[in-house]
């Protein structure tokens, strides 16, 4: 009996440090996992960055730019001015009114605000 108290002490001890080796290797296996799906993660996000970086750059290459000079910014309130007082639009019109106008001389649907403001300023 003794011997057999023994020998199921030392399948104990053993079977303990199998589990423990296992679970070592475990943990390590688990451990790889997670640092192989961070890098995937951290490229995915790299990716991400690139691909909107060249939608904007795509984007803002392909805006139509109409620059307005100086001068033709003048002619452009000028004449806003006097369409504005010939059809006594309200207020509230002229905001509209100065965006077509800048499109009928450009052409051009965008159209920067500061312009319109600057056009509809008294």
């Amino acid at each position: 009996m003794v011997e057999s108290r023994t020998d199921i002490a030392r399948a104990m001890i053993d079977a303990t440090f199998i589990s423990q080796r296992r679970s070592i290797s475990d943990i390590a296996s688990i451990r790889r996992d997670l640092d192989q799906s961070r890098r995937a993660i951290a490229a995915s996000h790299d990716l991400l960055k690139r691909l909107r970086k060249r939608k904007i750059d795509e984007a803002t290459r392909n805006v139509e730019r109409h620059n307005v000079s100086a001068f033709d910014a003048d002619i452009l309130r000028s004449v806003f001015h006097d369409l504005a007082l010939e059809m006594k639009a309200p207020e509230g019109q002229w905001r509209d009114l100065a965006h077509s106008l800048v499109y009928e001389f450009t052409g051009c649907e965008r159209i920067d605000a500061a312009l319109v403001d600057w056009i509809i300023r008294k």
